[in-house]
Parts: C-alpha cells; structure tokens; sequence
C-alpha cells in the first residue's frame, strides 16, 4: 500500500485536498493522509509526500516519490521574477501537477520531470442541492480584497438599486468598514465549506469578478464552475479563460467591461442566459480520473 501525504498548513483551503484524499482512500493500492489533522508525523513514514508549491519545500529520501502541484501562478507584485524563481530553485519532484496548460507555460520548467494536468473540480454537494427559495439578487464566493479588485465592483454595483448581493467568505477590514452598513449588501465572513451551496443557492445570478489581467485572466474559476452547478445565471467580467470557457461548454454569460466597469440589474436581466455545461463530468472524481495522476503514481512506485 502506497501513504500519500498531503502538506497543508491549517490555514490553507485547498478543497481539492480533501477531494484528493476521499478519492486515492477509494483506491485499495492507497492511504492518504492531510498533514495538518495529523498532530505529530514523521516524512519518512509515507511512501509520497505531495506539496502545493510556493517557495522551497521539503526534501524526500530516495526511497520516497515527491509531487509538486502547481495549482495556480504567482500573484501580487513581481509576477513573473517569483515564477522564475520557483521554477530554478524550487527541489526537483518525481511528478508536477498544473492545474492547466496556460499555468505550465508560465513556470518555464526547464528539465524532464514529468507532468500532468488536474483541473478545479466541483464537490457533489453543489449539484445535489436541489431546489431552494431565492432571498437575494446576486451572490459572490470568495476572497473579497484589494487583490482581485472587490472594491471597484462593490463601488460600481452600490452606486444605484441594483437589488441585494450576498458575499460569502474572507472581507479585508478596510472594506467591510466602508460596506458594512450598506442595505443592499450582506456579509456573511468566513463560512464552513458545507454551507456556501445552501447560501449561494439562495441567489438567482453568481457573480464572477475577476480582473482581466495575469494570471487571474488565464486560470480556472472554481466560483464559476459551482455557480453553473447549482443552476445559478453567471454575470462575469469578460477575460480570456471566460470566453474559451464559454465557447467549450455552449455558455452565455452577462459579461462586464473590466476597463469600463459599471453594472445595471436592468441590463442583466434582459439578458439570455444559457448553459451547455454538465457539471458531473467536473465531479472531483472524474477530474482527478481525467489527470490520471494515480497511474502515473502506481508506475513510478
């Protein structure tokens, strides 16, 4: 039997973690552990051990395989210099991980390693959840900061009636004091997993705020890909990975101008919303199935 051990700090979300570790616990040729519900561990105890890769990481004997994911690229400041650099000085794994082909091209990985491909996936829960009484306009999941911009939408969407919007998760300070009391917003912080379908279900449109810029505009919206699972019309600024995505699953979304940014409830709702997108075929299993990360495991073992 193989143990994998997933590196996790107790902070980190990382849902394909647990999608991970259900997934490969199915499997008989494997056991999967999460780091950080493990009090004491010891590395050379596992078979595997599998990082989500920032900077540096840890060092595996030569009996062990080492797997590095990259699930995404660098953000903030110096984009670019801080791929770079994990791609020189980062160990060398067994196996690397890309959540696409548009984060691998980032890197520039230079060597044989080899590599594969695991998408976002979608947690059974968000397709499951049936039908639910709408109490709000428009919902939004996820980080709400300064990063990925929140502020100029909250800004643009406040401006008139544009109904009610739910956000759901994580709101830096300065913005929560500056929204707080507003009427037509409703926070509800940081919310366990579990729940953010039966909340986002309560909305008729999921909002898809991303900027159009790197790597934001090349990279997989989970939010979006939930949406779409829980019957939700998307309203999405317009980017690149938007359009493809549109294209490959038949999709009409509500796009918003990202360099001219405004938003009208008026508008959204006259428009035609359709969907071809068959949220099973992004169940976590079949996405993992797809990577087929576990084969590539089983031969390297």
């Amino acid at each position: 039997m193989i143990k994998i051990l997933f590196i996790r700090s107790e902070s980190a979300f990382l849902p394909e973690v647990d999608a991970y570790i259900d997934y490969f616990n199915n499997i008989k040729e494997f056991k999967a552990y999460d780091s950080s519900k493990i009090k004491e561990f010891k590395l050379k105890d596992f078979d595997l051990i599998w990082e989500f890769k920032g900077f540096g990481g840890v060092k595996k004997n030569k009996n062990q395989i080492l797997i590095h994911e990259y699930a995404s690229l660098s953000t903030g400041k110096f984009t670019t210099l801080k791929n770079f650099i994990k791609s020189k000085f980062n160990p060398k794994p067994d196996l690397r991980i890309f959540l696409n082909e548009n984060v691998r091209a980032g890197f520039k990985f230079n060597d044989s390693v080899e590599y594969c491909y695991r998408d976002m996936g979608i947690d059974e829960q968000f397709i499951s959840q049936g039908e639910t009484g709408k109490e709000f306009d428009f919902v939004y999941v996820g980080s709400i900061g300064k990063e990925r911009e929140m502020d100029k939408f909250l800004k643009v969407f406040t401006a008139k009636d544009n109904g009610t919007l739910c956000l759901v998760g994580n709101v830096e300070d300065e913005i929560y004091n500056e929204y707080k009391n507003h009427k037509s917003l409703i926070f509800t912080g940081k919310v366990p997993y579990s729940e953010v379908p039966k909340i986002a279900a309560k909305a008729k449109y999921g909002i898809n705020f991303m900027p159009d810029k790197y790597p934001f505009n090349i990279q997989t919206s989970t939010k979006l890909l939930e949406y779409l699972a829980l019957g939700l019309k998307v309203v999405s600024t317009d980017y690149k990975w938007v359009r493809q995505f549109e294209d490959k699953h038949n999709c009409s979304f509500y796009k918003l101008d990202y360099n001219n940014l405004n938003f009208d409830k008026n508008s959204v709702e006259k428009h035609k919303f359709f969907s071809g997108f068959k949220a099973e075929e992004y169940l976590w299993d079949k996405v993992i199935d797809r990577s087929r990360v576990a084969k590539s495991i089983i031969e390297k073992y």
